[in-house]
């Protein structure tokens, strides 16, 4: 799933990982947010999806979750 792109998608926040649950821009466990991703998370570059830009991301975990500077992420398929 997440070498996949041009594809509807809903991205779920499922853990902060820096700020104890007081994002600064209230980004924080269980933000949802939906769009097409044109293009996947990739270690070293931001992710970007209908607004939202994440920190950079560090980690991809595995088919489906990848890991910010700040926050773990799940990507599925709608």
């Amino acid at each position: 799933m997440i070498g996949k792109s041009s594809k509807r998608v809903r991205l779920t926040k499922i853990s902060d990982n820096r700020f104890s649950g007081e994002h600064p821009n209230g980004i924080n466990t269980g933000y949802i947010k939906e769009g097409i991703m044109k293009y996947a998370p990739e270690v070293g570059s931001r992710f970007y999806l209908s607004g939202l830009l994440t920190s950079e991301v560090t980690k991809i975990i595995d088919n489906t979750t990848f890991e910010t500077e700040n926050s773990t992420y799940k990507i599925e398929e709608i």
